[in-house]
Order: C-alpha cells, then sequence, then structure tokens
C-alpha cells in the first residue's frame, strides 16, 4: 500500500511539473543526468553572444555581458561563468561584488587600474579593509576574492576590454552604491555620520550611475569626453 502511494505522488508531482510553463534553465536543473541536459539543448543553444548588441553602449562608458546559467542555459551543471567587460575611453567598471563567487579577471589590451577592498579579520569586522591598487597590463591578471568589493578603470583614450571567468554559473552582482542607499533615509543618514541631509541622500540616489560609466575628470578632458548623466 505504501508503495501504491508513493507511486501516486510521482505521478501526480510529474504532472504538476509538467503542467508548469519552465523556462529552459529550470528544465535543465531539474534534469536526472547530464544526457538528459543534453538531450534538452539545441545546437544553438550551445552558443552564446558576448556583443549581442550591446557595442553601442560605449559611449557612455562600455558595457558588461554575463554568461551565467539563467543568460546561457547550457551553463547549468557546468560549474563555470564569465563576463566579457569593454570599457570606452575614460569607462570606469563601478565598485560592486560577486557574492556567488571569485572572479579571475585578465586585460585583453592595453592597460586597466583596479581597486581592491579585502575583508578585515574576523576578529575586528569594524577595521578598515586592506587595499589593493593594481595597474594591470595586456594578459595580465589578477583575483577578486568572494564578495569583495572591487572595481577598474580604463585611463586611456582607447576602448579597452577584459575577461572575468567564475568557478560557478550563478555569480550574481552586487552594486556597491546602489545597495548602500537602497536602505531607509535614517538610518543611511546616521550611518553616515549625519553628514547628508535626506535631500541630499536622495539626490544622490538618483545620481547614481550605472554598471559602466565615464569618470575622472582629468581624463575626460585628456579625452575630450563629457559626463554622460
Amino acid at each position: 500500500m505504501f508503495h501504491l502511494l508513493v507511486l501516486i505522488a510521482i505521478i501526480s508531482c510529474s504532472r504538476i511539473v509538467a503542467a508548469i510553463d519552465l523556462t529552459l534553465t529550470q528544465q535543465l536543473m531539474l534534469a536526472p543526468s547530464r544526457y538528459a541536459r543534453y538531450a534538452l539543448l539545441k545546437d544553438e543553444d550551445f552558443l552564446f553572444d558576448f556583443d549581442n548588441g550591446n557595442s553601442s553602449d560605449i559611449v557612455t562608458g562600455g558595457y558588461l555581458a554575463d554568461a551565467t546559467s539563467e543568460t546561457f542555459p547550457a551553463l547549468v551543471g557546468q560549474g563555470v561563468g564569465m563576463a566579457i567587460g569593454i570599457l570606452g575611453p575614460c569607462g570606469f567598471n563601478t565598485p560592486h561584488s560577486h557574492v556567488g563567487g571569485t572572479e579571475f579577471f585578465i586585460a585583453l589590451n592595453g592597460t586597466l587600474h583596479s581597486y581592491l577592498a579585502l575583508e578585515p579579520p574576523a576578529t575586528n569586522s569594524g577595521a578598515t579593509p586592506r587595499v589593493v591598487n593594481l595597474t594591470i597590463n595586456a594578459l595580465q591578471a589578477t583575483i577578486f576574492p568572494q564578495g569583495s568589493t572591487h572595481m577598474q578603470f580604463n585611463p586611456s583614450c582607447e576602448t579597452r576590454a577584459f575577461v572575468a571567468a567564475f568557478g560557478t554559473d550563478d555569480f550574481g552582482r552586487v552594486q556597491q552604491f546602489e545597495a548602500l542607499f537602497s536602505v531607509p533615509d535614517d538610518v543611511l543618514q546616521d550611518s553616515l555620520g549625519e553628514t547628508l541631509s535626506p535631500a541630499q541622500i536622495d539626490n544622490v540616489r538618483q545620481h547614481i550611475p550605472g554598471l559602466a560609466m565615464k569618470s575622472i575628470s582629468q581624463c575626460r578632458v585628456k579625452c575630450g569626453t563629457s559626463q554622460h548623466w
């Protein structure tokens, strides 16, 4: 009798799952084996386009393209992910972190400046984090540990590119200033030592730039570019 009830439950669950309009990524996650996952993928599903029409965004500082299990379902179960970054003249990949995994960052051409804030010791979590500033030349690489705050800047008047590899298909991205200014105004005002009024906080919140932007006034003057906002 018990086995019969289990069988009925399995059949019922299967029918419920079948009735749900699952995305390809969801179907792949539920597949019982690699062979079953591959059977769900068409030949063209194994191809990912990092450009995808984003090249026009270079005029606003650059663009980022992420290959994750959500954007590239073929990655499900593979344990890898990747991002491509294109930074235009004075392009700035603004402060962010990846809570899902460590980033292996490689500069493809020219020179990029990077900033990394490492976590303080657990015994003194309020300590000032160690800061690692690097100049990364073409084909040189660095790592940004999982969860660490980091950013990159293109100091030149030429377009630069980088590759970011991850040991996960769901590395995520948290924009640090957007996260900070998403908390209630009164909490933020106290956290900043009451140095900003509610109106000033709201003004900052409305002017936080996107993922990539033109930055550093000296660079913009040198390259004859202007801010994009």
